[in-house]
């Protein structure tokens, strides 16, 4: 057993361990400016509030840093709204011309883009109808900024609805009631028949337009009217409320001249694929309502081939997407032309087809119930008969008709042949109006 006076000397020494201990953890993990002074026990209270040149080194690199990094995001602030200001006033002055460049610089050559596309989705841009594609500058630099269909398709909504429209109703199938929209320029004259224009599909009364002006200073009266689905007529729904065969074609154009009160015998003009013939058909087929007919640039001759955009409106599956093409009609009559057509008339032509798909399928039902082939042997027979003589009026510079076929349809029939002079092509009354008027006049009047 230890003694007394061991059992203290042990406690006096464990008590100074203990001290020791104290002031050798006695500082903080606290910066060196807020440690004691000293280290001791004694100095607890009294804290140094001074930084070392070291710590002076590092606040400041630390603030340069900081503040580096706020200026380098408020250049890049200015750089973007820089960019956006620069873009903007860029589509301000752009113009068409600006546009025509060779694309180059617009090709992404990898992935689903450009050119040599190979991506998952390349198909959607590496083909002809992406290739081609129009590019609407006019309303892309417009108010509306080409800010997506729907503003496309108020921008243009019934611009074609000029001072000469007006509109009538007739019964379509089983009596349900159709709108009929149609243009007339110029006043009866006693003793000379009317005209009475027929566009062809994918077409409508627009096309006319210039021809009908030049009829009007000439004292010609004048009518074109948008066949249903078309143009500014109502757009029923296939197989419903219309039936788009050659019988329900002759059916319009016998209920359009009752109800618009249009006097018989009238001349008829007929330009185009599918009603273009079915009313060369139906103009030979009424010898008592028509007086003479006009054939611009219409399939004639048996054995002419219809275009494959047309057929493709024939296929399965296929005639489901390219119904929704609201670009499809503008795309085709220019192919045929031998000029651009101008934007205001490409207008024209796409805005049916943004405001509804009803127009596209009925595109759809009418080719897929047109024979061409037995079509235009009807045709040559009925003109062969002579029962209504027959002008065909041609543009030569048709990309889809030959002029030798014209002229071989003529020289079998007996039609007269009659060439347009200049350079015009499929729609000679928007290629070359003066032209094509001249080469119709005496016949018109």
């Amino acid at each position: 057993r230890l003694s007394q006076q061991e059992e203290m000397l042990r406690v006096l020494a464990t008590a100074g361990v203990l001290l020791a201990s104290a002031d050798a953890f006695s500082t903080p993990s606290l910066p060196p400016a807020m440690q004691r002074v000293g280290g001791g026990r004694a100095a607890a209270c009294a804290l140094r509030m001074q930084w070392s040149d070291e710590e002076k080194q590092q606040r400041m690199a630390a603030q340069a840093a900081r503040n580096a990094k706020l200026l380098a995001e408020r250049e890049e602030r200015q750089r973007k709204l820089a960019e956006r200001d620069s873009f903007l006033a860029e589509q301000q002055n752009t113009i068409p011309q600006n546009m025509e460049k060779d694309g180059s610089q617009y090709v992404m050559p990898k992935g689903n883009y450009g050119a040599e596309a190979g991506g998952l989705f390349g198909w959607a841009n590496n083909n002809p109808s992406s290739k081609n594609a129009i590019y609407d500058t006019e309303f892309i630099n417009s108010a509306s900024g080409g800010a997506g269909v729907g503003d496309m398709m108020l921008e243009l909504r019934n611009q074609g609805k000029t001072a000469e429209s007006k509109q009538v109703q007739i019964q379509g199938k089983d009596g349900s009631p159709i709108n009929i929209f149609y243009r007339e320029m110029g006043q009866p004259v006693e003793g000379q028949a009317p005209v009475v224009c027929v566009h062809g599909v994918l077409d409508h009364s627009w096309s006319y337009r210039e021809v009908m002006q030049l009829m009007e200073k000439d004292g010609v009266h004048s009518f074109a009217l948008d066949m249903p689905g078309c143009g500014y007529s109502s757009w029923p729904q296939p197989g419903y409320e219309y039936e788009w065969t050659e019988e329900g074609v002759k059916q319009t154009l016998d209920r359009f001249l009752e109800a618009a009160g249009i006097q018989t015998p009238i001349t008829l003009m007929v330009q185009g694929f599918v009603y273009g013939q079915y009313a060369l058909i139906w103009g030979q087929e009424n010898p008592d309502k028509v007086q003479r007919i006009v054939a611009l640039n219409t399939p004639l001759q048996p054995g002419t081939s219809l275009p494959f955009t047309l057929q493709q409106y024939q296929l399965p599956i296929v005639s489901s997407f390219v119904a929704q093409d609201a670009m499809r009609a503008e795309r085709f009559l220019e192919a045929g032309c031998a000029y651009a057509i101008e934007s205001s008339t490409c207008d024209r032509y796409r805005e049916p087809f943004l405001e509804s798909m009803m127009p596209g399928l009925g595109v759809v039902d009418l080719m897929q119930k047109f024979d061409h082939e037995k079509t235009l042997q009807k045709a040559k027979q009925l003109v062969s008969a002579g029962n209504v003589p027959t002008l065909v009026a041609w543009a030569t510079q048709d990309k889809y008709l030959s002029t030798e076929d014209a002229e071989a349809f003529c020289a079998d029939t007996g039609a007269t042949f009659a060439p347009i002079s200049g350079e015009a092509g499929y729609l000679p009354t928007v290629d070359y109006a003066e032209s094509t008027y001249g080469t119709v006049r005496t016949w018109c009047r």
